[in-house]
């Protein structure tokens, strides 16, 4: 079969904020649960932070907990797309047990949220980086068989959602830096520092709902996917310290 016989997921003039909806659209019409993406190695030229690429229809209490501890540093399926370019199937029983019990907790805590078997495809790009595109489902023989049945749509969303996210990386790279106010700053300093917004609130004297507020419009300024993707951003801007 020709893998790339497929068309591609994406037009000419998508931007990178078409790829959740798009690739959640193709998952649930395959019957699979969720997809994600995330560059697990940057381009020498690339600024971005890693947390920054991720695009995912996980929810967005894992996405939260993955990014605050850095999932992404033990996550055995990270792990082993570091050292391989073929694609390959993960999920629970023997696959993990290769892995360090620290990396299977991981995985214990993501069965909790239904993410228990996937497919990881594997990018290496041209400079260097390289990227890894998972679909996921919560049955293993139906994910096998969706996957023999739709390799090549599958190869080519995961090469497109590659280059979109690159060609987004690149962007954000050229774009004047944001400007936060002070309170914004300080929302996202005692974020980085593992305080809930309660516990911000009262720091700063101020409500619960205000540091929301200081907190998504921070997100919005930075294009972060939530108040810990913007945290670790503005620290490695130098917006906050």
């Amino acid at each position: 079969m020709d893998l790339w016989a497929t068309p591609s997921e994406y037009d000419a003039t998508d931007g990178s904020d078409a790829i959740v909806p798009r690739m959640t659209a193709m998952v649930q019409a395959m019957g699979l649960e969720h997809f994600s993406f995330m560059f697990l190695r940057r381009s020498s030229a690339c600024m971005a932070s890693l947390e920054t690429t991720l695009h995912t229809s996980y929810p967005t209490e894992w996405i939260d907990r993955y990014t605050r501890h850095k999932y992404w540093e033990v996550d055995p399926v990270a792990d082993l797309g570091h050292r391989t370019i073929r694609p390959f199937f993960w999920g629970q029983g023997p696959f993990l047990r290769r892995f360090a019990k620290r990396q299977r907790l991981v995985f214990e805590e993501a069965d909790a949220f239904d993410i228990k078997y996937g497919l990881t495809i594997p990018i290496r790009g041209t400079l260097g980086e390289l990227s890894v595109f998972n679909v996921v489902s919560s049955n293993k023989a139906h994910l096998e068989e969706v996957v023999h049945d739709t390799q090549g749509q599958l190869f080519a969303a995961a090469a497109d959602t590659h280059e979109l996210v690159t060609q987004e990386v690149e962007q954000a790279d050229q774009r004047p830096q944001a400007e936060l106010s002070r309170r914004e700053k300080e929302c996202l300093s005692w974020t980085l520092e593992g305080k809930t917004a309660g516990e911000i609130a009262t720091i700063l004297g101020i409500s619960v709902s205000t540091v929301n507020q200081h907190a998504s419009s921070a997100s919005n300024k930075l294009g972060s996917l939530n108040k810990h993707h913007a945290a670790v951003q503005a620290l490695r801007l130098n917006l906050i310290h």
